[in-house]
């Protein structure tokens, strides 16, 4: 898959995290970027956007992240979705794998480490310029 086949939801209630996002993804050459702020609305994105990958934080206002996962499971059983949470204990992790999680991030991450996890899940190559 290229860059530039790939959309990207990211579902978190920090401005700054999602610039940051968006930042890295624009740095490997992904635009189509969309966002939520809250469970509810990233539902309603994932639903519309359908997106390649979603960036999930696990804390969020009006449907937690793993209540997201559920309805994103039931929508699309295949989707890849990243948890991101500065919850780092082993119940944490196996409870999001268990709930369908592709990847569990621990904050704080590096974008380096964003990088590596969609090239790692989406099979990426960067498009040649």
């Amino acid at each position: 898959m290229k860059t530039s086949d790939v959309s990207v939801l990211v579902v978190d209630d920090s401005d700054h995290i999602r610039t940051l996002f968006a930042m890295t993804f624009k740095k490997i050459g992904i635009t189509r970027i969309h966002f939520a702020a809250d469970g509810a609305e990233g539902v309603v994105k994932f639903r519309t956007e359908r997106p390649t990958i979603t960036f999930l934080d696990n804390m969020l206002p009006r449907l937690s992240g793993m209540e997201v996962l559920k309805e994103i499971r039931g929508m699309q059983p295949d989707a890849v979705v990243v948890i991101v949470s500065a919850v780092s204990s082993m119940d944490a992790v196996q409870e999001a794998k268990n709930k369908g999680a592709s990847y569990y991030l621990v904050k704080p991450y590096m974008p380096a480490k964003i990088i590596e996890i969609i090239q790692k899940l989406l099979n990426l190559e960067r498009d040649t310029l």
